[in-house]
């Protein structure tokens, strides 16, 4: 089994196509999303919890 890595990131939540593209740009990276927070903040954004396997990194 590998290694993984794990990051949080905050994405633009609210209007599918940004939250899309946010995702989409962290998935090219090899990043998968693993859950959002529950929190909101005021600017619209919320945080991501994310995963990619360790090898991800030798490309």
């Amino acid at each position: 089994m590998a290694p993984w890595e794990y990051d949080i990131r905050s994405v633009r939540y609210g209007e599918w196509d940004s939250t899309k593209e946010d995702l989409n740009k962290l998935g090219i990276d090899g990043w998968e999303l693993i859950r959002f927070s529950e929190d909101i903040d005021e600017s619209g954004m919320i945080k991501a919890f994310f995963k990619r396997p360790l090898d991800c990194l030798e490309i």
